[in-house]
């Protein structure tokens, strides 16, 4: 035999492309189980605005800037998932609406920004701190102060304590404030409140202050700059809250929420919500 034809190989054609074939699918395969891993991870990819150990979040989403109604959601992390818990409720913000606070959300957003005494409550991406009130409550996971008649939230630009919770009766605390908020009105409104970490650290002055969820006034009357609710959805939401969670308050109008850097699954939840 004389040698094989030039166009002869010992392995056919055929083969060749087989193999080439399996080659790709195996790699899409690759690829298509580091997204599924991704995502099971909770899609923390990306920098994102919520902390990882994050396993609750109250989102409230308005309209748009100045509306000064919205709807809460309370989401809970089951398992890679983010899932609603309850019903949805019916909530009042700031007479005029929303501004951009200061949070853990990205800096650098467009919109109005909040301001001492704007009657706007703050947009972003916040810790929810702590709970006080007028009663004797006890919740055995999250952290609650029973207010007394000496109890002040300053809200001065001008004082030292700008922003924080004092007590008169303290020896150590300097009288240097014009203003403040009580905290044990007489009006009831304060009887149960949960404290946003809004400009906490660092405060700067006039960024806005004592900003609180707390039960409405009446049926749908705005604030001047808290988020207000019925009182029986504000009690269930503090029952709900767990601080080993580390909830957060996602505050927003709905043209904002692609901006606030949150894990796009949770995302993708809020914006479903926010549509219908």
């Amino acid at each position: 035999m004389k040698g094989r034809p030039a166009s002869f190989s010992s392995h056919p054609p055929t083969r060749r492309v087989t193999l080439r074939a399996c080659n790709t699918l195996m790699v899409s395969r690759i690829a298509f189980l580091f997204f599924l891993l991704s995502a099971k991870a909770g899609c923390y990819a990306e920098e994102v605005s919520i902390p990882r150990e994050c396993l609750q979040v109250i989102a409230v989403v308005t309209p748009a800037w100045d509306s000064p109604t919205g709807i809460l959601w309370r989401l809970e992390k089951n398992d890679a998932s983010w899932v609603v818990v309850g019903d949805a409720t019916e909530v009042t913000v700031g007479l005029r609406g929303l501004g951009i606070g200061r949070g853990l959300h990205p800096d650098g957003l467009h919109g109005p920004i909040k301001a001492e005494g704007d009657k706007r409550a703050p947009a972003g991406v916040f810790a929810i701190e702590s709970a006080f009130g007028t009663k004797g409550r006890q919740s055995p996971h999250f952290p609650y102060q029973r207010t007394t008649d000496s109890d002040r939230w300053i809200d001065d630009p001008g004082s030292s304590h700008y922003n924080q919770w004092v007590q008169l009766d303290d020896p150590g605390i300097r009288q240097d404030w014009s203003s403040a908020e009580i905290l044990r009105r007489p009006d009831g409104l304060y009887d149960l409140a949960l404290v946003v970490g809004h400009n906490r650290g660092p405060v700067v002055k006039g960024g806005g202050s004592a900003i609180f969820l707390h039960r409405w006034s009446a049926q749908g009357r705005s604030t001047i700059g808290c988020t207000a609710m019925d009182p029986w959805h504000l009690r269930e939401l503090f029952e709900s809250l767990d601080k080993a969670k580390r909830p957060v308050l996602v505050q927003a109008p709905r043209e904002l929420l692609p901006r606030l850097a949150l894990p796009t699954d949770l995302l993708v939840v809020l914006e479903s919500r926010a549509a219908r």
